[in-house]
């Protein structure tokens, strides 16, 4: 939790709409996680209703929050140009991505979007090590299943689960690091198919990348379902979830 209260999480305009009657803050905001945001959005004409929609496609309509129905948003104190304005009351690393608004006008739909992105961290918590601008947990001193190994990484930070090797740039940088450190150890990392068969995702939700640089030649091939870096080749390999290995963890 200590490196979220120093990770700072800038905002910056990705697209604003080219029509005047949509009011949209444009001004970068810099936050720390935990801090309350605004999102801005109003209209200077009549409008049926308006949704803030996130980067994970979760949708809030502006009308529920401003009632009271999701926890952690509500509506701003000023709602003058800001009708379809919400309040982020605590702001958490879960609040990344492009948050859209939508105005619904009589026969159209006004979109104006804003990006949340989180700074590259400067130094990691111990025993987290930085790799890349990320913050990484080589853990070998016992080994355990899939699963236990995501608890493992849970009970240490807040924000940390199995790493997200989804870069081929980190993923180089990863296996120069277990060459240097771990040799001929094998790492659990955080992508499966246990959510359907044949198609692999991190737990994060993004896509695991098919094929070189990333896969073993041959693989997956419905040994398992589970992710883990190859002890002899540094390529992905599917493996049984119940297998015990080394893990990775990392803050996200």
């Amino acid at each position: 939790m200590a490196l979220l209260n120093a990770i700072a999480i800038v905002l910056s305009l990705a697209a604003v709409s080219a029509d005047a009657s949509i009011i949209f803050d444009v001004a970068d905001v810099e936050v720390t996680p935990g801090q309350t945001l605004t999102l801005s959005c109003g209209v200077r004409q009549e409008f049926r209703h308006c949704l803030w929609e996130n980067e994970r496609g979760d949708i809030f309509q502006v009308e529920d929050v401003h009632a009271g129905v999701h926890p952690g948003l509500r509506a701003p104190e000023d709602l003058t140009d800001n009708q379809c304005g919400v309040v982020i009351d605590s702001v958490s690393v879960e609040d990344l991505g492009a948050w859209t608004c939508r105005v619904f006008l009589a026969g159209r739909t006004l979109l104006a979007s804003r990006n949340v992105g989180k700074t590259q961290a400067e130094s990691c918590p111990d025993p987290f090590v930085l790799l890349g601008g990320q913050c990484y947990y080589f853990h070998t001193s016992t080994t355990l299943s899939w699963q236990d190994a995501r608890e493992y990484c849970w009970s240490m930070d807040t924000a940390a689960d199995l790493a997200v090797v989804d870069d081929c740039h980190q993923f180089a940088i990863i296996w120069d690091h277990i060459l240097i450190y771990y040799t001929g150890k094998w790492f659990w990392v955080g992508g499966t198919d246990l959510g359907q068969e044949g198609e692999w995702y991190f737990i994060n939700g993004n896509p695991v990348p098919m094929g070189l640089p990333f896969w073993l030649p041959g693989s997956p091939n419905d040994e398992g379902n589970c992710l883990d870096i190859s002890v002899n080749s540094g390529y992905f390999n599917d493996y049984p979830c119940v297998n015990k290995g080394s893990f990775i963890c990392q803050i996200m």
